[in-house]
Formats: C-alpha cells, sequence, structure tokens
C-alpha cells in the first residue's frame, strides 16, 4: 500500500516539475507565447 502512495506522490512531484519546466520554456521563447502562458496559468489556478 505505501508504494502504491509514493509512486502516486512521485508521478504527482514529477507531472509538477514537467508542468513548470516547459511553462518556463515558453517564457524564454518571449512574448509570441504570452497570452498562452496567460491561460495556462489561469487555468492550473483554477484547478
Amino acid at each position: 500500500m505505501m508504494n502504491i502512495l509514493k509512486e502516486s506522490n512521485k508521478k504527482k512531484i514529477d507531472k509538477k516539475r514537467r508542468t513548470n519546466d516547459f511553462l518556463s520554456q515558453l517564457r524564454a521563447d518571449g512574448d509570441k507565447h504570452e497570452e498562452f502562458i496567460v491561460e495556462v496559468s489561469a487555468i492550473r489556478q483554477a484547478t
């Protein structure tokens, strides 16, 4: 049972890290993705 919880937590952390990395890459690309970044950030805060 503990292994299932550890795996679930590990997956959750990994997903957050990948999402943050993706958004960081978009921000590095500059203003052409700004509207998308704002939209994704709003969705993430709403959930």
